[in-house]
């Protein structure tokens, strides 16, 4: 519109992944603005799957957060974002409290020894090639072990595309590494 695009969509293989159209931003937003609202006073976030950036750039929103750490298991998604938040001082990328990490995101809680107030991941469905063990209960466990005390998960569950018994195999996992759980 009046020569701007209207949304930037992120396609892998044929499949969209993530939009910025007002929708997507909107409900991608609130895995940063429900537990920023909730916690008395984060200081650390960590997002698995930029994605476009929308989550990213409400973390950013929030100035209590001391340090706030990025994983994407691709550099190109992460370059990107230059192309998404063009202007200066838009880009979450370039905010000096974001360390971004060209990693897959299980393994980076594998190897890291950091704690987060607040963890928040939007993986690709889980029929997409690897995308599986970011559904399991062994990678739930890691990002439990990787929480303060108080903190929260927040996590995308795509059941638009989910058979119903696949759904519950995965709600039951968070759930069962999670005491408190709300979907």
């Amino acid at each position: 519109y009046l020569g701007q695009p209207l949304y930037y969509r992120l396609v892998t293989d044929g499949y969209s992944m993530s939009s910025t159209d007002r929708g997507a931003r909107r409900y991608m937003k609130l895995f940063a603005y429900f537990p920023e609202a909730v916690l008395p006073n984060p200081k650390s976030a960590l997002l698995i799957c930029f994605g476009t950036g929308s989550t990213a750039s409400a973390l950013v929103e929030d100035k209590r957060l001391e340090r706030i750490d990025v994983v994407d298991i691709s550099r190109d998604v992460l370059a990107g974002s230059k192309v998404v938040y063009p202007q200066p001082g838009t880009n979450p990328l370039d905010d000096p409290r974001v360390a971004a990490h060209v990693e897959d995101g299980r393994f980076f809680l594998l190897a890291t020894r950091k704690k987060f107030d607040i963890i928040t991941a939007e993986p690709p469905p889980p029929m997409m090639a690897g995308v599986v063990n970011l559904y399991s209960k062994e990678y739930f466990a890691l990002m439990r072990d990787r929480l303060n005390d108080g903190g929260m998960v927040t996590y995308w569950l795509p059941v638009f595309e989910l058979s119903p018994g696949d759904a519950k195999a995965i709600l039951k996992a968070l759930a069962d590494v999670f005491e408190h759980t709300s979907l």
